[in-house]
């Protein structure tokens, strides 16, 4: 069988997504200076409520145990990650926002693994086989480089249980596969509400600061699945190239 290499996808799609991404952001600004809307953003009253929850000595764990909870049972962890970036800013949101997705994903592999492949199974459907196969080698760099593919959290973890990853591997590729776009898009987010509320000689710098972080969330992704395919191929034609060739009867 002769093996053929696929052919490269157009950028179209991830164009018109980082194209529409754009367009919201910059859209988002013009409201928040040049609508009613910049009345309620306000930097003072933004800031008083924030330093309010952010003063409080258990919003940390607020948090984390909001995302533990309610990341377990599927809801999407992106609302999570906003919230941590507009309490607690670029930083420290991305430690906390790492931490409680870090334990939901723990939580997530347990559970998937105590239900059991049928019943999980039953709730993932089609999704759940798409991470599954993602990660039918089981290998430790799958791991991390799903994390930064456009699956959602929750499946990953069934679909590491279901196939049988070790809990060190997963744990220890978690935690580094979930920090690079959490991180991403918790500072995207604290910038984008820091441009929204803040003053007008930090707009341009901080609207090109989202924008940059946007191409890399739309676009990493895409050359990410690139580089697998193509490292799948290498390894096909290895695997080909090692088999013995099988030769027909030999006419006398």
């Amino acid at each position: 069988m002769k093996i053929v290499p696929e052919a490269p996808r157009s950028l179209r799609g991830p164009a018109v997504k980082f194209g529409i991404l754009l367009v919201l952001v910059v859209g988002g600004f013009l409201a928040a200076r040049y609508t009613p809307l910049a009345e309620y953003l306000k930097l003072e009253r933004i800031e008083g409520y924030l330093d309010q929850v952010r003063g409080l000595w258990w919003a940390p764990l607020a948090l984390v145990g909001t995302i533990i909870v309610l990341g377990s049972l599927g809801l999407p962890a992106t609302p999570f990650i906003v919230a941590g970036a507009a309490i607690f800013g670029a930083l420290w949101g991305t430690l906390w926002n790492w931490v409680g997705i870090f334990l939901s994903s723990l939580t997530g592999f347990l559970l998937a693994r105590l239900l059991g492949r049928e019943f999980v199974e039953r709730i993932g459907g089609s999704k759940l086989q798409k991470a599954e196969k993602l990660l039918h080698r089981r290998g430790f760099l799958p791991l991390i480089a799903i994390r930064f593919l456009p699956v959602p959290f929750t499946l990953v973890n069934a679909a590491a249980a279901v196939v049988g990853v070790k809990l060190p591997k997963f744990l220890l590729a978690s935690a580094i596969g979930l920090l690079p776009p959490i991180a991403i898009i918790t500072y995207f987010s604290a910038a984008l509400l820091q441009a929204a509320t803040g003053d007008r000689a930090g707009i341009v710098r901080q609207a090109l600061m989202v924008s940059i972080t946007a191409a890399l969330i739309v676009f990493f992704p895409i050359g990410l699945r690139r580089r697998l395919r193509k490292r799948k191929l290498k390894r096909l034609r290895a695997e080909r190239a090692a088999r013995p060739l099988r030769r027909g009867p030999v006419d006398r």
